[in-house]
């Protein structure tokens, strides 16, 4: 797979659907359309064929909901120099909490580890620096991941703001 395919949402796409439990078929009947179709359509030996935007988002969305693989949004947000940052349903719990922190420096670390490994012969190469992109943005996913989990623990105070008392004063 070519830098330009592994920022393409298709060729992204079609990766994550054959992975899907049944495969393009099982993805082609939850959208509607037939499996001959949808494999038509991902193929590169059929021009005339092309996901549509509405099928692809249908597809990412089912891939996402089964599997977890984020591998469609994640090249389309790529492609305009963005990264994909889910956005947190509900409120936190405090081990939520904890889960975001940890991934956090997990994510930091793998970053650190590819860097150590990318500068080992003295010299980085483009793939490499691809390679740090994608980690790097992993790292930045789980800092705003865990940023939306603490600002859904935000809470107004119940009680009037405490009295400043200055250095003298009360005695």
């Amino acid at each position: 797979m070519t830098h330009a395919e592994k920022h393409d949402g298709i060729f992204a796409l079609h990766a994550d659907s054959k992975a899907f439990p049944g495969g393009i078929a099982a993805l082609a009947r939850l959208i509607g359309r037939s499996p001959g179709v949808l494999h038509n359509k991902f193929a590169d030996s059929m021009p005339n064929y092309d996901v549509t935007d509405h099928e692809a988002d249908a597809l990412g969305l089912a891939v996402m909901e089964k599997t977890g693989a984020m591998g469609y949004i994640e090249a389309k947000c790529g492609t305009f120099g963005g990264i994909f940052v889910p956005v947190l349903d509900g409120e936190a719990a405090d081990d939520d909490l904890l889960e975001a922190q940890l991934e956090m420096m997990r994510r930091f670390g793998e970053l650190a580890a590819q860097f150590t490994e990318a500068r080992r012969d003295g010299l980085i190469t483009r793939d490499e620096v691809a390679a740090l992109r994608v980690v790097g943005s992993r790292v930045i996913r789980s800092v705003h991941g865990f940023l939306k989990e603490v600002e859904s623990q935000v809470r107004e105070p119940d009680t009037k703001p405490m009295r400043v008392v200055s250095a003298g004063e009360g005695r």
